[in-house]
């Protein structure tokens, strides 16, 4: 009796444990960590879905949960062929947890759609852990749509707050260290008034005329409007016509530190402004030359006031 107990407790362990493996119709093998209420999903309900990936060297590509958005994704009828991610996806009930690795050439290949990066290893795998937090009809996503978008709108608003705060410090201490005394402005802008103009300051509406250079807080340029500075600072581009450059002020067409610093100069007048990220370009990558969160100096002429 107690061998058969044994091997009645041997075949439920082994027959649990089965029961949490699964495998999607491409081979990628799941594990599933939560089991949710194995409901079948309806074909063009909304997944709101947890999720974190990462390489072979555990670093971590994308985790919803830091940022506190998850995923939301259509219920498929259809899915490529290959796209393991999807299949395992498609796979899941609301409250499942599940756990899987995709080899990474499968992965850039059927799902990202793109080269491998050269830092890569190609024959590593991605791990990927996925919960499925609720699922939505059409109404429904429509609400959590709204409820998201503020939700990103604040978490933005304060990571701009926290990004501002962080470079005006640096700011006032590279000033500081190079003995500059600079005016302040509300916004958080710092500038050097460097030659007085004449006239009135440009006003809203306006099309000015500026004469420009622009670096980074590290000294490194990044452009010139002008021909001579351009070429002196290995940032000249051959065929471009060097003129100072026409722009609308307050039209929204420049950064934010452009539009505020450009209705503080008038005809005639030149100026050096120290401009924080959140008043430039924000945490986006302009360019090579200009990364995420990039503090953004610029040597300024007015030209022209028309």
């Amino acid at each position: 009796m107690i061998y058969k107990s044994k091997l009645l407790i041997g075949l439920l362990l082994i027959g649990m444990a089965c029961s949490n493996e699964k495998e999607t119709p491409s081979g990628i093998k799941l594990s599933v960590l939560r089991k949710g209420d194995g409901v079948k999903l309806d074909s063009g309900t909304y997944l709101v879905l947890n999720m974190m990936f990462k390489d072979g060297k555990d670093s971590v590509w994308n985790d919803t949960r830091k940022v506190g958005l998850p995923t939301i994704m259509q219920m498929k009828t259809f899915v490529p062929t290959g796209d393991g991610v999807l299949e395992a996806i498609m796979m899941m009930s609301k409250g499942d947890s599940i756990t899987f690795q995709v080899p990474t050439k499968t992965l850039f290949e059927k799902t990202f759609h793109a080269r491998i990066p050269a830092t890569l290893d190609s024959t590593s795998s991605f791990t990927f852990n996925i919960g499925l937090m609720d699922v939505l009809n059409a109404e429904q996503f429509q609400k959590h749509q709204d409820s998201m978008r503020l939700k990103q709108n604040e978490i933005y608003a304060k990571q701009e707050r926290i990004q501002l705060n962080l470079d005006i410090e640096a700011i006032d201490k590279f000033l500081d260290e190079k003995g500059i005394t600079a005016e302040e402005t509300e916004s958080g802008l710092r500038y050097v008034v460097t030659k007085a103009g004449k006239g009135e300051n440009a006003q809203p509406g306006q099309s000015a005329a500026i004469n420009y250079s622009g670096s980074l807080l590290n000294g490194q340029f990044f452009d010139s409007s002008i021909e001579s500075v351009a070429r002196k600072n290995n940032v000249f581009t051959e065929g471009r016509n060097y003129v100072p450059y026409d722009v609308v002020v307050d039209a929204g067409s420049v950064i934010k530190g452009w539009d505020e610093v450009m209705k503080l100069m008038n005809k005639g007048s030149k100026l050096t402004v120290y401009i924080p990220s959140p008043l430039a370009f924000g945490n986006q990558r302009r360019s090579n030359e200009i990364p995420e969160n990039s503090i953004l100096v610029f040597d300024m002429e007015m030209v022209e006031i028309k």
